[in-house]
């Protein structure tokens, strides 16, 4: 499109605008333009459609992006005056019926004398409104109405195309465009239907931003909701805190929020966003402590963007040292009061000091990149700050109630004895009644248990009696070998023995030639003296000899002890003793081999712990007669068989995982059992019946004494 230097356009323009905006004209009349212009006005009408259409298409554009209403606004209005090349325009918006009409936006408005003569101001405005409540387009001639009058008109020296933008059926703006004058009808008709069409995009963008603020509106409820579910679901202080944090920080949409509360005159926090817990300790905590406690006092918030020069000395040290800790861009402390009057009494940004109670704490929001403060922020933190001041004082009364734990069992004890509920909880504590009593005084077998094995009541155990190394052995491996008294068991070997054997030997050898030559000495010599010595020295041999033979003596009968035989006769039980002892060292004392007796009385030995032997010892002195024990052997399952205890040892020892235990030793028939399973070791679980006690008692006896071990010091 074409312009002079002095925004006048030319009359191939306004041709152009004619033929675009005119397709009902009929084709007669088309065919008849088209053979009067030239090959070089053709062109200029293709160039000057395709700037139209680009202009177009970058409104559609613009109208799809998520740009604001105002940016939009302004796109629209600079290419709707570059596309039709007026002298300017203007978009009038209004908000609702009852609010006044706003220019939105404009394009060379001062050239139109409007801001010049306040009548035409006037009449100019009633015209907006006129349209505003018509919802219809307009074209205004210039110079049309009467300024008297101030009835609506077009003061100025411009045609006028007036076009609503409606949405919804309500007329929400006006885009106005001051055309040039002199065009023909059918351009003005041209100029009208191009601005409908700007104005139908106008509406789908505004349609589009109303969704976008509904859903965003949307999330905001449903964040809201959140909020005051997490806030207010609890009256615990500490759940209260987390959720005003976490909640509040999701709302708001920023990067931190902290919770404080007072602790006497002092602010401490308790809860940040994003952590479970909080480091008191450190500097970053401490410095935000101080400052929420200095905005507390203060009673009015602070909203700290970057500059500093306003606040009071106080707050503006404070919050250095907080933001060189935390190096935090913007940061907002609100107090938090419990309220004397309802929350909703007044902006919580502006209440006075007379009309806020006492100090709760104070809600800290931060921005760690942008220092901005919208109003968006300001107004969800107040939502947040109104929310959370109303919970956290509900808590901390809630929470400060004396013996709080006492009176809600107390509370929900007595609803249960309330309307229909009377009927059930009578029930429940008759049957609770019957089953306490029923554990109380319903007589029940009363024993006690404990593991063991079967012990034959006569064996003998072989011991090693020296060092040595087990050479041969005489038994088989299955622990079924009968041997008789006296017989060899196993064979070993002792090198160290036959050592001190051969030393004997040669120190023997050795003593018996000294005594030899002391013998000669003796009777040849003719010297006294000599023969004294000699005779010292025979008697000193002769000595040796003898202490010597007598050692000898003792090693030849440990020579004996390397053979192991067996002390009766009888069964020896060991299993695998060839794979268990042979060619392997042993010392002196260590077991070798059990030896039983065939026709031995085989026994029960249960280790009974230590803290049931007081009910046994009980039992039997209340007995008159033998306590009666039941056992199952661990080798036949499901077979129970009966005997008698016979004896409880003195002496506790430490046999098992269970600690000091007793043995008690128990005798049966021997009938009664196999005569393969009766084998020595034999795991064996028993039960030594102890007449009767009160079922609850018989059964839970180990838990009450543990309590009663637990507690009975405590009182």
């Amino acid at each position: 499109m074409t312009h002079d230097p002095t925004g006048n356009q030319s009359d191939s323009s306004q041709g152009f605008a004619s033929a675009l905006g005119n397709p009902s004209v009929n084709s007669k009349r088309k065919t008849r333009r088209r053979i009067d212009l030239s090959d070089s006005d053709s062109a200029l009408v293709d160039k000057t459609r395709a700037e139209i259409r680009k202009l177009v298409d970058e409104v559609r554009q613009l109208g799809r992006d998520d740009c604001s209403t105002g940016d939009f606004y302004e796109g629209l209005l600079s290419r709707l005056v570059i596309a039709l090349a007026s002298a300017g325009g203007a978009i009038w918006v209004r908000e609702s019926e009852k609010k006044p009409i706003q220019l939105q936006c404009h394009v060379n408005l001062k050239q139109t004398l409007l801001n010049d003569d306040e009548s035409a101001r006037k009449t100019h405005g009633k015209l907006v409104e006129r349209t505003f409540a018509t919802g219809s387009h307009a074209l205004v001639p210039p110079a049309s109405g009467s300024e008297e009058s101030q009835s609506a008109g077009n003061p100025t020296q411009h045609l006028l195309i007036l076009g609503p933008i409606e949405v919804d059926g309500e007329v929400v703006g006006v885009i106005e465009i001051f055309q040039r004058p002199g065009a023909g009808p059918a351009t003005q008709r041209g100029y009208q239907r191009f601005v409908s069409q700007m104005g139908d995009i106008a509406t789908e963008f505004l349609v589009r931003d109303r969704l976008r603020g509904l859903e965003e509106k949307e999330k905001t409820w449903n964040q809201l909701q959140r909020l005051i579910q997490s806030v207010h679901q609890r009256l615990d202080v500490n759940d209260t805190i987390y959720g005003i944090a976490n909640e509040g920080r999701r709302l708001i949409d920023c990067d931190r929020v902290s919770v404080a509360t007072m602790h006497g005159s002092r602010c401490v926090v308790k809860s940040v966003s994003g952590l479970d817990t909080i480091e008191r300790r450190s500097d970053q905590v401490k410095t935000l402590g101080r400052l929420a406690t200095a905005v507390v006092r203060s009673k009015k918030p602070l909203w700290y963007d970057g500059d500093d020069k306003k606040l009071p000395p106080k707050i503006e040290r404070r919050v250095r040292d907080h933001v060189e800790k935390s190096h935090s861009r913007m940061t907002a402390v609100i107090p938090l009061f419990r309220n004397k009057n309802t929350p909703d009494s007044g902006d919580p940004f502006e209440r006075a000091v007379e009309d806020v109670g006492k100090p709760v704490g104070a809600l800290i929001v931060e921005q760690l990149s942008d220092a901005v403060v919208s109003t968006q922020l300001k107004q969800r933190a107040g939502l947040v700050a109104t929310h959370a001041q109303t919970a956290l004082s509900n808590s901390i009364e809630h929470q400060s109630i004396f013996l709080l734990p006492l009176w809600k069992g107390i509370g929900k004890l007595v609803r249960q004895f309330q309307g229909a509920r009377l009927i059930r909880t009578l029930a429940v504590i008759g049957l609770i009644a019957g089953v306490i009593g029923f554990l109380c005084w319903f007589p029940y077998p009363f024993s006690l248990g404990a593991r063991g094995s079967l012990v034959p009541q006569q064996q003998t155990e072989i011991y090693a009696k020296l060092d040595g190394v087990l050479t041969e052995i005489h038994v088989s491996n299955s622990g079924d070998t009968l041997v008789e008294e006296g017989q060899l068991l196993a064979t070993m070997a002792s090198s160290t023995l036959e050592l001190r054997i051969g030393d004997l030997e040669g120190r023997l050898a050795q003593a018996k030639e000294e005594l030899r030559f002391a013998t000669d000495g003796k009777n040849s010599s003719q010297d006294p003296e000599e023969t004294a010595a000699y005779s010292f020295q025979y008697q000193r041999a002769q000595q040796t000899i003898l202490n010597l033979e007598n050692e000898r003596s003792v090693l030849l009968k440990d020579r004996d002890f390397l053979e192991v035989r067996s002390p009766i006769a009888g069964q020896v039980v060991n299993w695998q003793v060839r794979q268990n002892l042979l060619r392997r060292p042993v010392r002196f004392g260590q077991h070798l081999m059990t030896v039983v007796p065939p026709e031995t009385e085989w026994l029960i030995e249960l280790e009974m712990p230590e803290r049931r032997l007081a009910h046994l010892t009980r039992a039997m002195e209340d007995s008159k007669e033998v306590l009666t024990v039941t056992f199952a052997l661990l080798s036949w399952p499901g077979k129970e068989f009966e005997g008698e205890l016979i004896s409880v040892d003195q002496k506790l020892d430490v046999y098992s995982d269970e600690g000091n235990a007793a043995l008690v030793r128990v005798r049966f028939s021997n009938d009664l059992i196999a005569e393969e399973l009766l084998r020595s070791g034999t795991r064996v679980s028993g039960k030594v019946h102890c007449g009767t006690q009160p079922v609850g008692y018989a059964l839970f006896y180990e838990l009450i004494e543990t309590v009663q071990s637990k507690w009975q010091f405590w009182f």
